[in-house]
């Protein structure tokens, strides 16, 4: 079995500016459609043309909302410091640091197809976390955390999935089924307002 290659920590200031790309490539696809109907009323072409063409890059948008912050791979550590590959690139997040945890839960027609734990720490770097061995570091790192004089803010549903409460997850589920639908049937909608408006 090859050995999985190391990985060096990351600057804080890098990992963040590698979240910001993350938001920016997302925002970027899912303004496409918008863009594309406004360049087409311009140059007089029916509005079905930019929708073909851009509506792919939307959907790879909707699909990056939940896989840009996420590694990759099993994250590799060193002392407190854990790091991990995403899709902008190599971020490194402080365990002993940890500002906030949710938990990021993704649909497919089968029902759930993914849960990811979201740390963001101190230095503001968001890093998903979906592999076990580094959920139950994330939960370690959190029992050692109740010692600090600010503990992170951990939301209910995160602490269900990492086993920290005894209340499952139904509600969190529940509730971001409802989110993702009504955002895409949003998006949708303004996206068809856009279209009959040019």
């Amino acid at each position: 079995m090859p050995q999985q290659q190391r990985h060096p920590a990351v600057d804080a200031a890098l990992g963040r500016r590698r979240s910001r790309l993350g938001t920016a490539w997302t925002a970027g696809l899912l303004s496409l459609p918008f863009v594309g109907l406004a360049l087409s009323a311009a140059a007089g072409l029916h509005p079905g043309v930019p929708l073909v063409l851009t509506g792919p890059a939307a959907l790879a948008g909707f699909v990056l909302i939940t896989e840009m912050p996420t590694g990759r791979d099993r994250g590799q550590t060193s002392g407190s410091l854990l790091t991990a590959r995403t899709v902008t690139g190599l971020r490194t997040v402080d365990l002993a640091q940890i500002r906030r945890v949710r938990l990021l839960t993704s649909f497919s027609r089968g029902g759930v197809s993914d849960r990811v734990v979201l740390i963001r720490d101190n230095d503001g770097v968001l890093l998903g976390l979906r592999v076990r061995t580094d959920v139950r570091r994330v939960r370690r790192a959190l029992e050692q955390s109740v010692r600090r004089d600010v503990p992170p803010r951990v939301s209910g549903a995160a602490a269900a999935h990492l086993g920290m409460t005894p209340g499952g997850t139904a509600r969190h589920t529940v509730l971001s089924w409802l989110v993702t639908v009504l955002g895409i049937c949003c998006y949708l909608s303004a996206v068809a307002v856009f279209a009959r408006a040019v």
